[in-house]
């Protein structure tokens, strides 16, 4: 009996811990738009910092889904809080969004908000902020 009595106190930490980490949690339905091709993959980074923003370190939230052309709809569920999404077509699936020589991109791309800074300039990040604070956010990005 005793055994039993454990084993049901386990379950029912487990189902309080999983219900308090639910509530953190929140989902973000993107939709890329704008998309000239089915080739290669929507790379797709949900930036919470500055740092991770400029690629000085590695966003925590980085994904990928094949491109469709036109549009793809990902579902995403990651922590409530604030971000800066980066998204761009990786037609040749390099991983990297690819410039040419004057440094201008030849991959399309967009951010959160559909702002856009000058042609080869980031924008600012207090731009592209976005809260995902809802348990089902929409966010659309058209690429350019």
């Amino acid at each position: 009996m005793k055994l039993f009595s454990r084993f049901i106190f386990i379950i029912i930490l487990f189902y309080s811990i999983n219900v308090f980490a639910d509530d953190n949690m929140a989902v973000m339905v993107l939709e890329v738009n704008n998309i000239e091709t089915s080739t290669g993959n929507i790379m797709i980074h949900l930036c919470r910092n500055e740092q991770e923003f400029n690629g000085e370190i590695n966003p925590q939230y980085s994904f990928f889904f094949p491109a469709k052309k036109s549009s793809v709809t990902a579902k995403i569920t990651l922590p409530k809080g604030r971000y800066a999404v980066k998204v761009f077509h990786d037609e040749n699936e390099n991983k990297m969004l690819d410039l040419n020589q004057a440094n201008h991109p030849i991959e399309k791309f967009g951010f959160s908000n559909n702002f856009f800074g000058s042609y080869s300039a980031m924008p600012p990040f207090d731009k592209v902020l976005i809260n995902i604070d809802k348990d089902e956010n929409f966010v659309k990005v058209n690429l350019r």
